[in-house]
């Protein structure tokens, strides 16, 4: 059962990124008092000495831990050891610290790439997360996110920790990262098209649209974190999605729409990942979540927000 006060000491890890940013406002919101935000510079998740220091010094009660080091498609298909090795890394340091520093909670940022494939079903439903290995386009990314359960697993019948495993669909919104050839779908062709709009090129599009993914806006998922957080009926794996199928093609055309554009050209000679990729998220609405940003509102406001802010997005 958690036991979590609005004066807990909560450590973010990866508050600088979209989610983390998200999840920071959403919790100051709310009335969360004292929450921990150190920057890459203050706490280096890759050295066990500095994040053993830090756990030593601070003493967190809660950890919500979304960093990693992350790629889109192509990105994780050029980059298959370094997700591996990285992630699993900054996930036994972080998680060694836990150990000798035990706190209340920690929720862990998962990822829906580590389902297991080809799919028992689709929706995907939690039962079926173990039921084999995941896709090899995403391979190292995922197998280093689902490995972190064996940790919390253990922390949590050696320590009595509880925790939540976050499987997150994909994520979007302000303050992501801005690479054409590394970075997730959203994001990627928000810069293209942006791009074309401004030289009155083509808007090329990998893939001939038809492949469906479920997608969910920063603040969304940051409420559902908090949902899982302040609940007492929490799963310890539960999918964090909104539900709902949307193609590919139906995406590009909100981000064509929202760029002024109308020469959209399909590249079905380029890779498409998995053709449908829906996540069930019935167990997290019945904890009370409710998606708040439609798919059609975010990338308006995403849209709107990258021309505002082009030249100082992350990449």
């Amino acid at each position: 059962m958690n036991n979590i006060s609005l004066d807990s000491s909560i450590l973010i890890t990866g508050a600088g990124g979209g989610l983390g940013k998200a999840l920071v406002a959403t919790l100051q919101k709310k009335g969360y008092k004292n929450i921990l935000t150190p920057s890459r510079q203050v706490l280096d998740l890759l050295d066990s000495k500095e994040v053993l220091n830090y756990f030593s010094q601070h003493k967190p009660q809660v950890v919500l831990h979304l960093a990693s080091v992350v790629f889109g498609l192509l990105g994780n298909l050029e980059n298959q050891m370094r997700s591996l090795v990285e992630n699993t890394q900054i996930n036994a340091n972080l998680f060694a610290a836990i150990n000798e520093y035990p706190v209340e909670y920690v929720f862990f940022a998962g990822t829906v790439a580590a389902y297991s494939y080809p799919y028992v079903q689709v929706p995907l439903q939690e039962t079926d997360f173990f039921a084999g290995l995941p896709h090899g386009g995403e391979f190292g990314y995922a197998m280093s996110k689902r490995h972190a359960y064996a940790y919390l697993h253990i922390l949590a019948e050696t320590k009595g920790i509880n925790f939540t495993y976050g499987v997150f669909t994909n994520l979007y919104g302000e303050n992501d990262r801005f690479n054409e050839n590394s970075g997730h779908v959203i994001p990627s062709l928000i810069m293209k098209a942006h791009q074309a709009s401004l030289t009155g090129d083509a808007f090329h599009v990998w893939g001939d649209g038809s492949a469906q993914r479920d997608f969910l806006h920063f603040e969304d998922a940051a409420e559902a974190v908090v949902i899982c957080m302040a609940s007492q009926a929490a799963p310890n794996l539960i999918n964090i999605s909104s539900g709902k199928a949307s193609t590919i093609g139906e995406l590009t055309q909100l981000i064509a729409e929202q760029a002024g554009i109308s020469d959209v050209r399909y590249q079905s000679d380029k890779p498409v990942g998995i053709q449908s990729r829906v996540v069930d998220n019935k167990l997290l609405v019945e904890l009370g979540f409710a998606q708040s940003i439609t798919l059609k509102e975010g990338i308006e406001r995403l849209y709107s927000w990258y021309s505002d802010n082009v030249k100082g997005v992350r990449v």
